[in-house]
């Protein structure tokens, strides 16, 4: 089993029943494939990803991941082995990072500040898990998951 954990770049901004109606759609698939995770989405274009499952299953996601025309720039932060999910309640939480997140994380508002929020995640890897970690800690109660 790993975690792979990716950020990309939105061909568009997506509004909130966009995303939503993605999220329906990924939460099926992920049901049927095992797949668990936490979603990240700044509004504005950016998207931090955390998916966990079987290797060769997250694999052939990722994969499609990369070919989704509604995105580009796809950059895989990190794939690890797991003995044990991070997420195991979430075939995919979902969380909208807005301004009143800020004042909760050390250098949020500064990853605000970027117009290139993208560039900002893939130079500093592990603010993007420590996000990924914020909300997994800090936010089971209100994670939009069905």
């Amino acid at each position: 089993m790993i975690e792979l954990v990716y950020i990309s770049k939105a061909n568009k901004r997506f509004t909130t029943a966009e995303v939503q109606a993605m999220l329906r759609t990924f939460r099926q698939k992920n049901h049927a494939t095992e797949v668990t995770g936490l979603l990240l989405y700044d509004g504005y274009g950016t998207f931090v990803q955390a998916l966990e499952g079987d290797s060769e299953v997250l694999t052939t996601l990722y994969a499609k991941i990369k070919l989704d025309e509604r995105h580009t720039r796809v950059n895989l932060l990190g794939e690890t082995p797991i003995s044990k999910r991070s997420f195991p309640d979430w075939r995919m939480g979902y969380k909208n990072l807005d301004l009143s997140s800020a004042i909760e994380i050390e250098g949020y508002s500064d990853f605000l500040e970027h117009n290139d929020r993208t560039d900002y995640l893939a130079q500093k890897p592990n603010f993007a898990m420590d996000l990924l970690e914020h909300f997994k800690h800090n936010s089971k109660s209100n994670l939009d998951e069905d």
